[in-house]
């Protein structure tokens, strides 16, 4: 097939064969066409002419529907390669290496400009020179020094200029020497660092007066940093030594200290301690200044010279968490810790790091980018329906005005209506040399769970949105009730790197995102194996794996320092087999009787229950010991719930729905009997499996970084104040959330354990349980109250109500003191209740 393109003219072409080749002739040329690929990306492909016409330029550019093929003129360093023969009696031969034999020649102190004679051929020039035959690449810089014979060398210098690689044979040293200074890395003549310490954003709906989210970047522990003395940077010790300095630092202080201390930190190396923890220093084998700091946040670096520029971005951590109370994963995303082994060697490093190097040489206005480097650290992804409903009423707009949608219209219309000319050009913007682009494998642990959780009002809203989430919702729900929830699935995406690669910005983000979406497709089995029927056989396999692996390299790690490294190596690696084994069997079981005790809970057919139970699950237990407890105390609900179920859901079918709600309670209630106590049993066999996994596992558990924010009844967004927030999470959990829907107005601690709860209708006495749970010992509604409030004693807060009268062996009451930390305190929470009681509707 034959076609010919005018000047300026675009023409569709479809292939007639899969051999992705393509012929290329200018009209009035001597010379036979020119054999392209056209299923590989190309910028600026210089195509060889006679002498008369000169050459053109092909750009083959590759997207998702289509491949756009440009022809355009020859332009100043179209050229691939600049060959330069600086030599005073050398004759330089040359031709591409696919080729029999060699092309040309060039003589002494000549340049000429080179283009592959075979464009779809080796991407590689054979040069020759005396006895010596060298091959250059595109994509490799060379400075080297070559014999040519027995008596002379040469200097070899290939790089870059622009989009031209310059290949430079020269017998001058001095040459040699200027050239290699130019292309060198420089040092900054200018720097600017920024540093936070801590960085949050809470995401905030204002008409549901509700937190969604808060995304807060956290900076480290205590680090112990070292600085030689040649080199100008802090730079953090490895944490085991942190660890070591950090507790004998800890204990020296503990002693309020007069005199410096010497300890040893590790064989022939002693650390001077000073009091006021200035001027602090190793002494031996040689003295070098150490401090005791912490790696910020985010940090920012930037530094610039003649002829470079170098960015450095780190965040230390991320953590983004679900506010909505209720909530199945509070914690939606974080790191995750690396092995032990790795972390005991090495410095702490920053869940994110991105280093850029720019370099801007010569005459060319292309960028060259000489190091661009990712390194992304492992993570946790925790997401549920509920939270995706928050997220999408708190950034979109429900409801689209009609104008808008006529105008998007239209310019749907003006699009299928476009010129091929228009719909084919390319990228316009500036190409750029990518010497080394590499971003790190990215290792992502993904829960998933088509439970909406949290408050009615959210999945009211949620109902209407997100279309293809509630599509695969009820799709799972109709095979059943076992495959509304993944587990801890586990997704490795292998690292993207380019080498001496021109392309455009479009064009690197395009590759970026459809290499990840390969690696992500082809992990799909994950997804399937991990879904929560058996247990997530995947997570199991997995947990066997990784200890296996850990048993492998840990010991070369520690290898590397000595015997006594290598022997605490080989302890590391049988811990972590044993671990993932043992935790693997663990976790395996625990899913199983998890998914079990889930469709049993759906056949209970209530909401509240369900909701309750899978908050419950959702907190892992910190070991074996609460995994039991609470595994019996969830036995012990399920019993007492079932049989007063059989009286509380007529009575509350009747009150929402009248006669056909009491005979539907009384189903609920009968069915309720048999399955909440079922129920009870699968979870406190899952919940002992799962401690049983907590022992055996040794990573450690992700804390809140704080409470969700708390609302007054204005629903003005203030400043965030924790004791707001502490309190009002606080009253959300009493008793598994028996006093919720109170509305809270303040508390104050009575002592470690013991706290006194304003809200609107009352006062609570609240005291923490054996095992953290909070129980309220008495309560008290304002109607009760027979007289004001008063302080007895400074710190006493006397409240005097009617009579109560507990049981047949306890006295009559007549109200509550409370014995306050302080006076403030006291008169503090005093205030909060006259303010409460008068604002209290009079009758």
């Amino acid at each position: 097939m034959n076609e010919k393109v005018e000047w300026t003219h675009c023409i569709p072409f479809w292939p007639e064969n899969d051999a992705n080749k393509l012929l290329v002739r200018v009209e009035n040329s001597d010379l036979p066409p020119k054999k392209i690929n056209f299923d590989q990306q190309e910028n600026c492909l210089l195509l060889h002419l006679d002498n008369k016409l000169g050459g053109i330029t092909v750009d083959v550019n590759l997207t998702e529907h289509s491949t756009v093929i440009t022809f355009s003129d020859y332009h100043d360093g179209a050229a691939p390669f600049l060959l330069i023969n600086h030599t005073n009696d050398e004759i330089i031969e040359y031709g591409q290496s696919s080729l029999s034999e060699l092309e040309d020649c060039l003589q002494p102190n000549k340049a000429v400009l080179y283009t592959w004679a075979d464009p779809a051929g080796s991407r590689k020039l054979t040069w020759k020179c005396g006895n010596r035959t060298e091959e250059i690449s595109p994509k490799e810089d060379k400075m080297e020094i070559l014999r040519v014979d027995c008596r002379k060398a040469v200097y070899l210098m290939s790089f870059y200029e622009g989009l031209q690689r310059i290949v430079l044979i020269t017998e001058d040293e001095n040459v040699f020497k200027l050239t290699y200074e130019s292309v060198k890395a420089e040092l900054a003549e200018q720097e600017i660092i920024l540093s936070l310490q801590d960085v949050g954003i809470s995401l905030v709906d204002n008409y549901l007066k509700q937190e969604v989210s808060y995304i807060g970047i956290t900076s480290s522990d205590v680090v112990w940093e070292t600085k030689p003395k040649k080199k100008s940077r802090w730079r953090p010790m490895s944490v085991k030594q942190i660890e070591k300095l950090e507790q004998e630092f800890k204990d020296y202080s503990e002693l309020s200290p007069s005199e410096n201390k010497i300890i040893e930190l590790e064989s022939n190396v002693l650390v001077c301690l000073t009091p006021n923890g200035m001027d602090m220093k190793i002494q031996q084998p040689n003295e070098i200044p150490i401090r005791r700091n912490y790696l910020p946040a985010l940090k920012v670096e930037y530094s610039s010279s003649a002829h470079q520029k170098s960015f450095r971005i780190q965040i230390y951590r991320i953590q983004i968490q679900n506010q909505i109370p209720g909530a199945i994963f509070p914690f939606v995303f974080y790191p995750i810790k690396p092995p032990k082994s790795i972390t005991l060697d090495s410095a702490p490093k920053p869940f994110t790091d991105v280093s850029i190097v720019m370099r801007t040489a010569g005459h060319s206005q292309i960028s060259h980018i000489k190091y661009f480097k990712v390194l992304i650290q492992e993570m946790d992804l925790r997401l549920d329906l509920g939270f995706l409903y928050a997220l999408v009423a708190l950034f979109t707009r429900t409801d689209l005005p009609s104008d808008p949608e006529i105008q998007h219209f239209k310019k749907d219309v003006e699009c299928l209506q476009e010129e091929l000319m228009s719909v084919s050009s390319m990228d316009t913007s500036q190409i750029s040399l990518y010497e080394y682009f590499h971003i790190s494998p990215i290792k992502l642990h993904l829960s998933f769970s088509l439970s909406t959780g949290g408050e009615d009002s959210n999945k009211e809203e949620g109902k209407n949105e997100l279309i293809p989430l509630q599509s695969l919702n009820l799709l799972l729900k109709s095979i059943g009730a076992t495959l509304t929830d993944v587990q801890d699935i586990v997704f490795k995406l292998s690292f993207f790197e380019l080498r001496y690669h021109f392309c455009t910005t479009q064009q690197l983000q395009s590759a970026v995102v459809k290499h990840y979406s390969k690696q992500a497709i082809k992990q799909m089995y994950v997804l399937i194996l991990g879904l929560d029927v058996l247990g997530n056989p995947f997570g199991f396999i997995r947990g066997l794996s990784e200890g296996v692996e850990a048993f492998f390299y840990e010991p070369y790690q520690g290898a590397i320092q000595g015997p006594e490294e290598f022997i605490e190596g080989m302890a590391l690696g049988l811990k972590a087999l044993v671990g993932g084994a043992v935790g693997g069997l663990a976790g395996a079981a625990s899913r199983i009787t998890g998914a079990m005790a889930k469709g049993v809970a759906a056949i209970t057919m209530d909401e509240d229950y369900q909701q309750k139970r899978r908050e419950a699950m959702n907190k892992q237990p910190t070991g074996l010991r609460e995994g039991i407890t609470r595994g019996g105390k969830g036995l012990v609900s399920g019993f007492v719930s079932g049989i007063t179920g059989i009286v509380t859901k007529p009575i509350r079918g009747a009150q929402e729905e009248g006669a056909a709600g009491f005979f539907k309670g009384v189903g609920k209630g009968l069915v309720g009997a048999v399955a909440r106590p079922t129920g009870g049993i699968i979870d406190m066999a899952s919940s002992t499996f799962q401690g049983i996994k907590k022992v055996a596992d040794s990573s450690d558990d992700v804390i809140s970084l704080r409470p969700p924010r708390f609302f007054g009844e204005d629903g003005v967004i203030r400043p965030y104040r924790l004791r707001d927030g502490t309190g009002s999470q606080m009253l959300q959990t009493i008793e598994n959330g028996r006093f919720a829907k109170l509305r809270y107005i303040a508390h104050a601690m009575v002592n470690s354990t013991d706290l006194l709860m304003v809200t609107k209708s009352g006062v609570l006495f609240v005291t923490k349980g054996t095992f953290g749970q909070l129980i309220c010992e008495w309560q008290y509604t304002y109607d009760e109250f027979t007289k004001e409030p008063f302080i007895v004693d400074g710190r006493r807060l006397r409240i005097e109500a009617k009579e109560r009268v507990k049981s047949v062996f306890h006295a009559k009451e007549f109200g509550k003191i409370i014995n306050f930390r302080s006076p403030e305190d006291a008169k503090w929470i005093l205030s909060k209740l006259e303010e409460v009681r008068e604002n209290q509707p009079k009758l």
